[in-house]
């Protein structure tokens, strides 16, 4: 078997040159117009292999060798653009969309130079502290494991809390992860990962869907765009991409997270209209029944994409993922053997739901006004029972959580190009919440069931927003635009402020300015929280909301090496805190019992510095370099100031990829990333305490004074692309946490009486194979 495994891997194919097909949509980078007549080319191909844009935009460029190619693509008046690394492969054509900004006119100049910067984020509204990231990083990027959320772990001032293997959450320059908003086709999301919150507001186990549906979307770390809304750290802004519009073609994966089968194409051959669709079972749910296991784990999903262009209505496109979660645990009777209160005491029944679905319009108005109008719907459902062995080996409830709630969404956005030097861009969106909430949870462990929370009914989220970016000159681009947000639930009403500016001063170098006033509302069960007496005291609460203020430099070295310093400061307020403690939200975790009376009296400041070094992926080698520096300090319902639980000090991210050509067109990659990062704060033990109750009790009185141990953090990709003739076949292997790396967890250990230090990490190997055909 072994050697069956070195041959599959390792032996260059015997075949002949073959040649594929890159399709595509060449539009205008601020309208979507297409760009007619726009030339797109192979760099450095002999003889040339070139196409031009036909009147809807569309070029197709054929016989194109397998492998790594760069497109140059110009139209007169227009930047031109050279797209590196387009992977064109056998199984399947590459489908392309290319966007180009319209020139500036100097004098009677148009100057024109090319852009080919890696990671430019799309939004034309980012100045700063912005980056965007494709489907092929995903794979690419040691660690990220298919995964957008691990993905940009690697990006400058993105951290985790651990070592990344049983959690997805991202920690922003230091604010908590439940601070990132999720958006899909330009609609807020819940979370989109399986499991998620369960563990981490904001985090899960993995994200929704499979990174085979995304286009390139962009990732915000501050001081992002008036268009974003309900949002304190970042933003998640993700798009799916659209199926060939001219081939029917499928990809079937079978790999250690789990069976997937995806499959895009026309409806019919010669058809505009198109789908895409990705389907995906968890192997654990496959796998586990036949092991020796207390439970059982199972997830699935599904991701799909309809897109139907009309001659003059415009492009509608139908859209949706969902996510079902299951997870049970069985309890030990043997009490002798009991060592844990969670792993050895307690029955889990947990069932979860997640969704959204939305219709989307595409409107030119002429070739410099472009509408977008979004229909959407999400929902999340959590059903969650958990009981507890009691002294006397009967069975009694210790959590028994209910809880649905939706969205109904209305938006709509118009970009206007009023010249080639200013750009307008305004839009509204309408939520509709429908909740309902029953949360019963035990105050302490052996205590009976009280009500928590609770409660039902419909509310309204309305956002709505204006911004512009104007360039009086060549080089000089300024962004300025107001976010307004009203919160119908507890009466807030919200004016945000949003600018930016970046400036070109010389031939590869431009600094950068970003300012914004952010905010966000807290999850419902806050909201419902129950007092003493019955009340809701939490119903008023008012968003948190920061400043946050950006600065910085990039210097474009050399055609292959980049170096970015950005500073940041965030000044955080109205933030929610219990009166006369050291609690603040800015430190919430995931606590599903909680219940605390909250006021808007707390405060908080995250500041750092972040460094960039990049060598693109050319001829076959990658590298970045990121650095970040910071500190992250709240202040308490006491008044008094403390570093956050996320206050984790630095992080540094080396990623090197090298790709080496095999036989005639086949491509072994080998990814490492290698990451030093700066423990989570926590609170010192109370021993007695602990003792008395047997549980995990804190010392509240010094809030975070010692931090976990530092993590060096080692990923592994290996990845074998075999081209055959009508397929492509695929090996990968994604080791995470290859060198052990445990994360520090207290827990109560009956066999000790006493609260011991459990260290949970193992290396991840996550092998898969695909097959594109």
């Amino acid at each position: 078997m072994r050697s069956t495994l070195v041959l599959l891997l390792f032996l260059p194919v015997l075949a002949s040159a073959q040649g594929q097909v890159i399709r595509g949509l060449v539009v205008d980078a601020d309208t979507r117009a297409p760009l007619v007549g726009a030339t797109v080319t192979i760099a450095d191909s002999d003889p040339l292999i070139g196409a031009v844009a036909d009147l809807d935009g569309q070029f197709v460029l054929r016989n194109v060798p397998l492998g790594r190619h760069t497109l140059d693509v110009r139209i007169l008046g227009y930047t031109s653009r050279r797209v590196p690394n387009v992977l064109v492969q056998a199984g399947q054509e590459t489908v392309l969309e290319i966007a180009l900004r319209e020139a500036v006119m100097q004098g009677n100049e148009v100057v024109v130079t090319a852009d080919s910067r890696d990671g430019t984020p799309l939004n034309e509204m980012a100045s700063v502290s912005a980056r965007s990231f494709s489907v092929e990083e995903s794979r690419r990027y040691a660690g990220a494991v298919d995964d957008p959320a691990r993905l940009v772990a690697a990006f400058p001032g993105v951290t985790t809390s651990g070592s990344g293997v049983s959690d997805n959450a991202v920690t922003i320059r230091g604010n908590a992860p439940r601070g990132v908003l999720w958006r899909l086709e330009g609609v807020e999301i819940p979370t989109p990962s399986h499991f998620a919150g369960l563990s981490v507001a904001g985090g899960g186990g993995q994200t929704l869907f499979s990174g085979h549906l995304l286009a390139d979307s962009d990732v915000f770390t501050g001081a992002f765009p008036a268009e974003y809304g309900n949002a304190l750290s970042g933003v998640f802004d993700m798009q799916f991409r659209t199926g060939n519009p001219a081939k029917r073609e499928h990809t079937a994966q079978a790999g250690l997270l789990g069976l997937e089968i995806a499959s895009e194409g026309p409806f019919r051959s010669g058809a505009p209209s198109t789908y895409l669709f990705n389907y995906r079972y968890s192997t654990l749910g496959l796998l586990l029944p036949l092991l020796p296991t207390d439970g059982t784990t199972t997830y699935q999903d599904l991701a799909f994409k309809v897109a139907v262009p009309t001659p003059k209505a415009g492009r509608f496109e139908l859209w949706g993922l969902g996510g079902l979660d299951g997870q049970t645990l069985d309890e030990n009777p043997d009490s002798t053997a009991w060592e844990f209160d969670f792993w050895d005491r307690t029955r889990v029944d947990l069932d979860l739901g997640v969704g959204a679905v939305g219709l989307s319009h595409h409107l030119l108005l002429g070739r410099n006004t472009y509408l977008r109008s979004n229909a959407a719907a999400t929902a999340r459902r959590t059903v969650w029972d958990q009981s507890r062995l009691a002294d006397d080996l009967s069975l009694r409830p210790s959590l028994a959580l209910r809880n649905t709630d939706a969205r109904f969404i209305l938006g709509t956005t118009l970009t206007h190009k009023v010249n080639p030097r200013h750009l307008f861009k305004t839009g509204a969106t309408a939520q509709q919440l429908v909740y309902d909430l029953d949360l019963e949870a035990s105050p302490t462990s052996g205590a009976p069931i009280t009500s928590i929370a609770s409660g039902e009914g419909i509310s309204t989220l309305a956002q709505a927003f204006v911004q512009s970016r104007l360039t009086p000159l060549a080089g000089l681009d300024a962004t300025i635009g107001l976010h307004a947000q009203h919160v119908a639930l507890t009466q807030s009403t919200l004016l945000e402020p949003r600018a930016g500016l970046t400036w070109a001063f010389a031939r590869g170098q431009s600094v950068s300015l970003g300012y914004g006033l952010h905010s966000r509302i807290e999850d419902l069960r806050i909201y419902f929280a129950s007092g003493a007496a019955g009340e809701q005291p939490n119903r008023t609460l008012r968003p948190t909301r920061a400043h946050h203020l950006v600065a910085g430099y990039s210097s474009q070295l050399s055609d292959l090496l980049r170096v970015q310093v950005e500073a940041y400061a965030q000044r955080l307020f109205d933030v929610p805190v219990i009166a006369d403690s050291s609690f603040s939200m800015l430190d919430f975790r995931q606590d599903w019992a909680f219940s605390e009376a909250l006021v808007n009296d707390g405060a908080g400041d995250n500041l750092g510095v972040e460094l960039t070094v990049e060598r693109p992926l050319r001829n076959g080698f990658y590298a970045l370099l990121t650095a970040s520096a910071f500190r992250s300090r709240a202040r308490g319902g006491d008044g008094i100031w403390r570093p956050t639980r996320f206050d984790q000090g630095y992080a540094v991210n080396v990623l090197a990829c090298r790709e080496f050509q095999v036989g005639s067109s086949n491509l072994l990659g080998a990814n490492v990333r290698l990451a030093a990062l700066g423990g989570e704060r926590r609170s010192p033990i109370d021993p007695s305490a602990s003792t008395l109750r047997e549980e995990v009790v804190f010392d509240d009185s010094r809030p975070f004074v010692e931090r976990t141990p530092g993590f060096v953090l080692l990923d592994v990709t290996l990845t074998y692309r075999r081209n055959g003739r009508r397929a492509s076949h695929v090996w990968a292997l994604q080791l995470k946490n290859a060198l052990g790396a445990a994360d520090t967890v207290l827990d109560y250990s009956f066999l000790r009486d006493a609260v011991v230090e459990v260290n949970e990490g193992f290396p991840l190997p996550v092998l898969s194979y695909a097959i594109e055909w």
